[in-house]
């Protein structure tokens, strides 16, 4: 007689689990999600500045338009990477009257390697 017991009062509990979940999705849910429209990717960005930052928020490398302060030329336009200290080690730029320029500095900031296209 107990193994009916336990079985009619399981039975019970499961319908009312299913009954009061039912309920309560159809109290409770928000409206329903439809399909959006796909999407096209956008062509271009535009922006001053892109930065490039590590999981804990130390900058990596920044791509951006406007003078740095390197120790050794002003640059415009360049790409410029960072090491784990946050000092400028490789820079890839634009002196001013577009003259290509690539710099390497060591851990001190002394400029330890560069590249410049003198204009004719």
């Amino acid at each position: 007689m107990k193994n009916k017991k336990y079985a009619f009062v399981f039975a019970v509990a499961l319908f009312a689990g299913f009954v009061g979940g039912a309920v309560s999705g159809r109290l409770f849910s928000g409206n329903d999600v439809l399909a959006q429209e796909k999407v096209e990717p956008q062509r271009s960005v535009t922006a001053n500045e892109f930065r490039l930052v590590s999981d804990d928020g130390r900058t990596l490398a920044v791509l951006g338009g406007r003078p740095g302060a390197e120790p050794f030329l002003p640059i415009e336009a360049a790409l410029r990477f960072y090491d784990r200290d946050g000092e400028l080690r490789i820079l890839i730029g634009l002196m001013p009257g577009d003259v290509p320029h690539i710099g390497i500095l060591d851990s001190s900031k002394n400029l330890i390697w560069k590249a410049r296209l003198t204009n004719k």
